[in-house]
């Protein structure tokens, strides 16, 4: 249904005429009679009766003027809802990432939104597990994370699936292309603690493989990268956890397969959480997220490809 008809119609209705009408709207008399007899050839009813003082509703003109008038009253409350949000002041829109997309995407992220009044971000960065609990607890906004469990009452937006890579020093891990798990298996590892979902991934391919792991516990990026580069040992993580350090030739990466240990990485946002941030939030990462996607480099995929 056209507004500006409704509108007209509405207008005239209350007037109790078209010249009383057009002096409301500042419109030709011609003008409004056009609307309102396109309106009725629209729905094949008449709507108003003339008569000598002005116009009176036919009983379909009585039903749609009643409609008309809760509709420009829900407009009326969007157009002020909207106002209000543009006059409020910027709240912090809290947002927990895991450490691989923390570097390949948060940086990023923090100056488009520096860039919009409305879209101020409070990050805290931690391991997905704990990241998707905080979520659930309400302690946090959103969450990016990495296949979050027992989180089916939120609402989870696949961003994109990667596969896990081998990393580690090059006399560590020497060659180059994919290499299979059962090699991967006699090299020293580092691994997060044994409650994350990372590593309950990699003891699975183990176990499905019935080898065991030479590995040691290490939660903290900076103290894995360490251990990758000054101590001979090797990790199974994203590609982009340590990307910079394969772009400068510090570490090396090759892809883990037979089998291949593949995550994706989701949006997850709490019970509540307004409706207008969610979606501004999702559509700050959409192209980002797209924009790695794309080059390539990351290894990253469309969930589902």
């Amino acid at each position: 249904m056209d507004l500006r008809q409704l509108r007209y119609f509405l207008a005239i209705a209350e007037a109790g005429s078209f010249t009383a009408a057009a002096r409301r709207l500042h419109v030709s008399q011609p003008a409004l009679g056009y609307q309102v007899k396109q309106l009725e050839e629209r729905h094949g009813l008449a709507l108003l009766e003339r008569h000598s003082r002005g116009v009176a509703l036919t009983p379909a003109g009585a039903i749609l003027a009643d409609h008309a008038r809760r509709i420009f009253a829900e407009v009326e409350a969007a157009e002020g809802a909207l106002a209000a949000l543009r006059a409020a002041p910027a709240a912090a829109l809290t947002l927990g990432v895991a450490p691989t997309p923390g570097r390949a995407l948060a940086p990023d992220l923090v100056a488009a939104s520096a860039s919009g009044a409305k879209a101020r971000l409070a990050l805290r960065e931690g391991l997905s597990d704990e990241l998707a609990r905080a979520v659930s607890a309400g302690e946090l906004d959103a969450a990016l994370c990495y296949d979050p469990l027992g989180t089916e009452r939120l609402e989870a937006i696949p961003l994109y699936t990667e596969d896990l890579y081998l990393v580690g020093s090059p006399g560590v891990v020497g060659g180059s292309g994919d290499i299979n798990f059962a090699e991967v298996s006699r090299l020293p590892l580092v691994v997060d603690g044994r409650f994350q979902a990372g590593r309950r991934l990699i003891e699975a391919a183990a176990r499905e493989k019935g080898l065991r792991l030479d590995m040691i516990e290490a939660e903290a990026v900076t103290v894995k990268r360490e251990l990758l580069v000054r101590h001979g040992r090797c990790s199974i993580v994203p590609l982009g956890l340590f990307f910079e350090e394969i772009r400068a030739g510090q570490l090396v990466a090759r892809r883990v397969v037979s089998p291949t240990i593949g995550r994706t990485l989701v949006l997850l946002l709490r019970r509540g959480l307004d409706p207008l941030r969610a979606r501004a939030l999702e559509q700050a990462l959409r192209p980002l997220v797209a924009e790695r996607i794309a080059s390539g480099e990351l290894a990253w995929r469309t969930p589902g490809a």
